[in-house]
């Protein structure tokens, strides 16, 4: 496959995007700020957050994320994102819960710009189970609902690369102008090269937990006035990255 940037991605779903009803404005963007730590920094996090000058209060109860990330067969997204390019997209499929056969989920284009992110989504409505299918039978599946942009972009970023997991504890300000995402027990399992899901084998890595707000990008100043005694490091963190490093052992 010939190299397709995820740069070139992006310009193509900001150019389709306006065709797509249900996808959101490209006004409606978030600003994000990632902190990271190890996962016996989970204690100081949690004091924190009871403690945070915001009032942060739990918004929904824990969940289990899983996605299934996709790339080019040379790992475009992947090289974009060490490489600290500024403007970039990844593509992947996202459900709740510890089953590996969902009922439903979405499928996502995550977009970037320094600190300023968005996402299209497409809902996919029919069961796949991964324990079943291969990963061309998932692919197939999962294009068949699409509208042009999403097909094309998942046809462009074929490969899957990672399956990941975590689990996700959710905070609201009481303005409702801040979110905070807490997450712990990631687990990264390898896929390239694999003709079928597998998701026994987890990827060695750092244990660690990530600490992820999100605002309006007018809410900048409160955020970082409700930020400033976070207990941990900011930091460039993509779980994409991390778990494909974990699986080439870099």
């Amino acid at each position: 496959m010939d190299h397709v940037s995820s740069d070139r991605i992006l310009a193509a779903v900001l150019r389709t995007a306006p065709r797509i009803q249900v996808m959101p404005d490209i006004g409606q963007v978030r600003y994000e700020v990632k902190f990271v730590g190890s996962a016996t920094d989970l204690h100081r996090v949690q004091r924190w957050v009871a403690a945070s000058k915001c009032g942060l209060y739990p918004a929904f109860p824990d969940r289990i994320v899983h996605s299934v990330y996709f790339d080019t067969a040379d790992l475009a997204a992947y090289q974009d994102n060490i490489a600290g390019i500024s403007r970039r997209a990844k593509v992947r499929f996202r459900w709740y819960g510890a089953h590996t056969a969902p009922s439903s989920g979405t499928l996502e284009i995550k977009c970037r710009s320094d600190s300023i992110g968005w996402k299209w989504c497409w809902p996919i409505t029919q069961p796949l189970d991964l324990e079943r299918m291969s990963w061309q039978g998932f692919v197939d599946a999962l294009k068949r609902p699409l509208p042009d942009v999403f097909r094309l972009t998942l046809e462009a970023n074929s490969c899957v690369a990672l399956v990941n997991r975590y689990v996700r504890s959710y905070f609201e300000s009481r303005d409702r102008r801040l979110r905070v995402t807490v997450d712990r027990d990631l687990a990264f399992f390898p896929q390239l090269g694999r003709a079928r899901p597998a998701l026994t084998y987890r990827a060695r890595h750092p244990e660690a937990v990530v600490l992820e707000l999100k605002c309006a990008v007018g809410d900048r100043t409160l955020a970082g006035q409700a930020l400033a005694d976070v207990p941990l490091r900011a930091s460039r963190h993509s779980k994409y990255a991390v778990g494909v490093e974990s699986l080439l052992n870099l």
